[in-house]
């Protein structure tokens, strides 16, 4: 029995104790909660914002499907977006994968042969072109890394023979190499064993006119051109937006052409938020990823009646990165605004007028500041500079942008 007693005491004993922890952990919880410095600062400075419409734009161009009707296996001469002129050989049907492979080197290898031989002609040249070399192979590596960032690694690897050529010219105005005749011989004994095992002559395929060339095709190039780009309804633009872009494969279509004079595009806007743009006007407009803006014109805006409008869009410049798009998200750009950014979750109302404002930190206290409203966007606002107002916002105020339980007077040490 007195073991017993023993266990239930100890028993007790814990309890106790778990109920001393519980205890003791809700009331530090409950001072955090009052007393915490669970609040975080920003500075009021001065930010430019532009207001914009993102939407889906479809773009509409003249395509051309290019088209053959020989078997074999395609292999392209020209990437995808290459200006091609009239009677260019667009691609090569082979018999064999491994011939394909084979004129690959060929090809890799003249190229090397064609850059040793520029740099040949400059043996003997006297050395006042060294800087000038220099800084050519500065100004691509730069490029390289750029579009490496970028992830285009299909224009990083063009780079590849600019670079090899100006190291080589370098090389041989320097006194480093006297002379590559030796190695362009070397190639060229490569080149002459690789054609020997290519087994079969390759079939050329021309084109009958000059435009932009493109590998893939989507099913829409006789369906969307620039001569009913203005027949377009918004239901078929919401089809098109709404549906998964893929390419097709249609036999005996190796591509298509791409006309570079008119490029279109066509898409659904909030008419609210439109403003002063207008059919007609010139805007500023960033497509894709690109944060470079182009310029287009609005040749058609139509009302819908449900809030949106039917836009057509004509730009005045090339867009070569987009050439094989369809659809692209597109912000339209409108007016630019000065002032203070705020983040939302900043913003509060006054209990006393309803104001809008936001809490500052003045020394250990949180004190109200209104604001007057020039820009919302979905996370932040943009405010109106009120310096030197009494109660208002100032240029290099500490914005209490989290915070708990704020109020006017609240110590926040």
């Amino acid at each position: 029995m007195a073991e017993g007693d023993k266990r239930r005491a100890i028993t007790t004993r814990i309890i106790w104790i778990v109920i001393g922890v519980f205890f003791l952990i809700m009331v530090v919880s409950q001072i955090m909660i009052i007393f915490g410095t669970g609040f975080r600062t920003e500075v009021a400075t001065l930010y430019q914002a532009t207001e914009s419409i993102g939407f889906k734009g479809v773009f509409v161009r003249d395509e051309k499907l290019v088209t053959y009707d020989v078997n074999g296996i395609i292999r392209y001469t020209h990437k995808d977006g290459s200006k091609v002129g009239k009677g260019a050989v667009i691609a090569q049907i082979y018999k064999s994968r491994n011939d394909i492979a084979l004129q690959q080197q060929i090809d890799d290898l003249v190229a090397q042969r064609d850059v040793l031989a520029d740099v040949q002609s400059l043996v003997g040249a006297d050395t006042s072109q060294l800087d000038s070399f220099s800084t050519q192979i500065t100004e691509k590596h730069s490029k390289l890394l750029g579009y490496i960032y970028d992830g285009d690694y299909e224009s990083a690897s063009s780079l590849k023979s600019d670079i090899l050529n100006l190291q080589s010219k370098r090389e041989i105005v320097k006194g480093t190499e006297t002379s590559y005749a030796e190695k362009i011989a070397r190639i060229d004994g490569e080149i002459a064993s690789l054609r020997a095992e290519v087994t079969s002559v390759p079939y050329d395929i021309f084109i009958t006119e000059t435009g932009y060339f493109v590998s893939t095709v989507d099913g829409y190039e006789d369906k969307l051109n620039t001569s009913n780009v203005l027949d377009l309804t918004a239901e078929e633009v919401d089809k098109i937006t709404s549906s998964e872009i893929t390419q097709s494969e249609r036999k005996g279509v190796i591509g298509k052409l791409v006309g570079d004079y008119k490029w279109y595009m066509v898409g659904v806007l909030d008419t609210v938020r439109l403003g002063t743009v207008f059919e007609g006007a010139s805007v500023s407009m960033r497509v894709g990823s690109s944060g470079r803006p182009v310029r287009a014109d609005i040749v058609s805006l139509k009302k819908l009646g449900d809030g949106r409008s039917l836009a057509v869009f004509r730009f005045d410049m090339f867009l070569d990165e987009h050439i094989a798009s369809r659809v692209e998200q597109v912000r339209l750009l409108l007016d630019d605004y000065n002032g203070i950014m705020i983040p939302n979750g900043a913003l509060r109302v006054s209990d006393e007028d309803g104001s809008v404002g936001v809490y500052v930190q003045d020394g250990i206290i949180a004190r109200f500041k209104k604001v007057r409203q020039i820009l919302s966007q979905e996370d932040y606002t943009l405010v109106a500079d009120t310096s030197g107002q009494d109660g208002f916002l100032a240029l290099y105020d500490n914005i209490i942008v989290e915070g708990r339980d704020l109020h006017e007077g609240k110590i926040i040490r």
